[in-house]
């Protein structure tokens, strides 16, 4: 069974990958599509074009996210605070953090903390 900091390293590199690739793909020109087309598009093709550009965008902000969050992980395991709630200070249960390697909160603290964050 690995280590949560091989786990979290092992989502980290994951992560990196992902939005290594969503810059690659993001930084290409919106009309460079590798074929050969016509400068005047249908609006819809264009609309469906910009819609799945922003759906990407949407997610490589995500992976951001789970990154720092992942980066945040690992710098408590090398705190020595790895498990322990950010807030409280107790313990994170074990089955949290079996599912959510990354969590940094214990369950009441979370749900105070997001429906803090939903306001």
């Amino acid at each position: 069974m690995n280590t949560p900091q091989e786990r979290l390293q092992g989502m980290h590199r994951s992560l990196q990958a992902e939005v290594a690739a969503d810059v690659a793909v993001l930084a290409r020109d919106l009309e460079d599509k590798g074929e050969d087309t016509t400068p005047s598009q249908h609006p819809a093709d264009v609309a469906s074009d910009l819609y799945a550009r922003e759906e990407m965008v949407v997610d490589e902000l995500m992976r951001e996210s789970a990154l720092r969050s992942v980066d945040d992980a690992l710098a408590r395991v090398g705190a020595g605070t790895y498990g322990l709630c950010v807030d409280c200070g107790r313990h994170i249960a074990s089955e949290r953090l079996e599912a959510l390697p990354d969590a940094a909160r214990c369950i009441g603290c979370q749900r105070a903390y997001d429906r803090f964050a939903r306001r």
